[in-house]
């Protein structure tokens, strides 16, 4: 699946670079390739604990690595293609009556593949789009303990999935080849694995740093 992303990565920068380069042959605009990093905070939406009895931590750190390439499509707007991969942290979960013991996590990463748009105004600032597809895999390991027979035990499994992301931003732009913005991104993970399916919604608050060449 790797070696697939990758050559499907490949050819539609290929695609977007040849389109930029025959734009700028015909004298309609430019382009360039940029490559964007950004951390933040993900939450995952589980639902609450009320009443159940455990304790979730649904917040962990998250970053996100994109490249691609973007071109120009007027004066104020570009238009690009991006890939990468993201690192969604993980949830916790913990269970503890004084007899049975136990903690679950469970963390998520993925590859994306997607197009992006960028609305410049007032000078240097700008506000983004983003959107695509999401190879997401879902990492699980699980232990208990019953401390009135003294035993346990241990699981752990992982599984993947298609899926989607899309998200919004607003950045300001301190040079033509480098810019910051915060962005909000939401992220629909799937995981499969010996035919059961669990998907969820993850959303993450970053702030990231790009630069274009």
């Amino acid at each position: 699946m790797n070696k697939l992303l990758t050559a499907a990565l490949g050819a539609a920068l290929a695609v977007a670079s040849a389109s930029a380069a025959a734009a700028d042959g015909n004298g309609n605009g430019n382009g360039a390739f940029f490559i964007n990093a950004g951390v933040g905070q993900a939450q995952y939406h589980v639902g609450r604990t009320d009443g159940l009895g455990y304790a979730l931590d649904d917040k962990d750190t998250a970053g996100a690595l994109r490249f691609g390439y973007m071109w120009h499509a007027s004066q104020a707007f570009d238009l690009g293609i991006e890939g990468g991969y993201v690192d969604l942290g993980k949830v916790t979960a913990d269970y503890n009556d004084g007899t049975y013991v136990a903690h679950a996590d469970l963390g998520a990463t993925g590859w994306m593949l997607g197009i992006n748009g960028k609305y410049g105004f007032a000078s240097h600032w700008y506000v983004s789009a983003r959107g695509g597809w999401l190879r997401s895999k879902g990492d699980l390991k699980a232990s208990a303990y019953d401390n009135s027979t003294h035993q346990g035990g241990y699981l752990s499994g992982n599984g993947d999935g298609d899926g989607w992301y899309g998200g919004v931003g607003v950045g300001y732009d301190f040079a033509p080849s480098f810019s910051m913005g915060l962005n909000y991104d939401n992220y629909h993970a799937k995981a499969a694995q010996d035919g059961v399916s669990v998907h969820g919604n993850i959303g993450t608050y970053m702030v990231s740093a790009e630069y274009r060449f």
